[in-house]
């Protein structure tokens, strides 16, 4: 066992929830190990879409020139399809709350992770440890996180010792489960089929296909691809790699339009899976430890809310942290508050994310919800706005966003 020199923060998990801790708790001035049993650039099974909501935390970070610059498509709105209805909404300011850029993006999720992990391989303040896998949670006789126990590329186990300790290592949290923090799965095992394609035509909107039970979501990225998501039940997957393409093409020709865009498009590489979707944790923190993105418990989201979460849950955890290193005795109010944030920032869309899974599930839901849309493209709009994380659930009490929805001033149909 090699033991290593003490940081100030550990954060487990390389991805957009860890490298934007990293970055901000970097520039609070305190010493940070980024650690990710992967090396980078790495695939990583993802929606790729970016929300309205997300670009200014990207430009609090100096991010988001890069993103742009590393071919991003702008992504201006979203269309919800079934087989027997389809509306069209816009990410468009709704009363006093708009996206800064009016816009999200579409990125392939390799190179939005690289670029941030190489801005904090830059920083004087942090070291990038790629390839160093976390085996567990270091305790104190009293419970409290002190440190990691990680392997390094050569195989060697090391322990990493820390003040503070953060959980970013992603659904199946080692950090999570370490520290006593993470619950048993519930609910139906439910996985994701991502392909990449070429030569698709659509380079402006994301879209959203009911297929009964099943779900696709899809967007253009960097590259001139196309990203699509296939998400079903964990029985419905067939055996064997070989048989996946033919499954997706088949569930890609159930929707006419869904086919015409997608179904006799070339695959740009092999199509990869997730899952199973959904977990859950007893709280977001504990003694010495925190946790941020989808280590706090994952719920699909269906349109595409998964960055926003990862990066606002670093934006609110970042100063509860530093709080915590500044004053050790605040530690259970900051990060208290740390968890009354996140309830409030995200638990109105966590709720509305189950309703749309279970509105899923009975037959004709989705059918009747998006045929009144079509009806109401204002509303339409509306439901991108909330979705698109730039309209918070709170909003829906504010006159101006009905106005904006239903007022003289809606747009037509697009």
């Amino acid at each position: 066992m090699i033991a290593t020199q003490e940081y100030d923060v550990l954060i487990a998990g390389a991805g957009p929830a860890g490298a934007h801790t990293a970055l901000r708790l970097a520039r609070l001035g305190w010493r940070v190990a980024l650690v990710d049993a992967q090396t980078f650039p790495r695939k990583k099974p993802c929606g790729e879409f970016l929300s309205p909501a997300c670009l200014p935390f990207l430009e609090e970070l100096d991010l988001l020139s890069d993103v742009l610059a590393a071919g991003a498509a702008e992504v201006d709105g979203m269309h919800l399809v079934t087989s027997r209805s389809r509306a069209s909404g816009r990410f468009t300011p709704m009363g006093r709350y708009t996206s800064s850029h009016g816009h999200g993006l579409g990125i392939r999720r390799e190179v939005l992770d690289t670029l941030a992990v190489e801005r904090a391989a830059c920083d004087p303040n942090i070291r990038v440890m790629m390839g160093w896998r976390v085996r567990g949670v270091l305790q104190d006789d009293t419970g409290r996180a002190r440190g990691l126990t990680v392997v390094d590329p050569d195989g060697h186990q090391a322990t990493l010792h820390g003040r503070f300790v953060v959980g970013a290592d992603g659904p199946r949290s080692r950090v999570a489960r370490g520290a006593g923090l993470a619950l048993p799965r519930t609910g139906p095992a439910r996985f994701a089929l991502v392909a990449r394609f070429r030569d698709v035509a659509e380079r402006q909107r994301a879209h959203v296909h009911f297929l009964g039970r099943d779900y696709v979501a899809a967007c253009p990225i960097d590259d001139g691809l196309f990203t699509a998501n296939l998400v079903v039940d964990a029985d419905q997957l067939p055996k064997g790699a070989h048989a996946l393409e033919a499954f997706l093409r088949e569930h890609l020709r159930r929707d006419d339009s869904l086919g015409q865009l997608l179904a006799d498009a070339p695959l740009a590489e092999p199509i990869a899976s997730c899952g199973p979707l959904g977990t859950r944790t007893r709280r977001p923190f504990g003694p010495g430890v925190a946790l941020v993105g989808d280590a706090c418990g994952f719920v699909d989201p269906l349109t595409g809310e998964g960055m926003f979460f990862a990066m606002r849950g670093a934006s609110l955890l970042a100063p509860a942290i530093d709080e915590c290193l500044r004053d050790p005795r605040r530690e259970a109010q900051a990060l208290g508050r740390y968890a009354r944030a996140r309830r409030f920032e995200f638990g109105p869309r966590y709720a509305m994310a189950r309703l749309l899974q279970r509105g899923l599930r009975r037959p004709g839901i989705p059918e009747r919800v998006i045929g009144a849309l079509d009806r109401a493209p204002g509303l339409c709009d509306l439901v991108l706005g909330l979705t698109g994380d730039y309209v918070p659930p709170s909003g829906l009490a504010s006159p101006g966003v009905w106005r904006s929805a239903f007022g003289a001033g809606a747009r037509a149909r697009t």
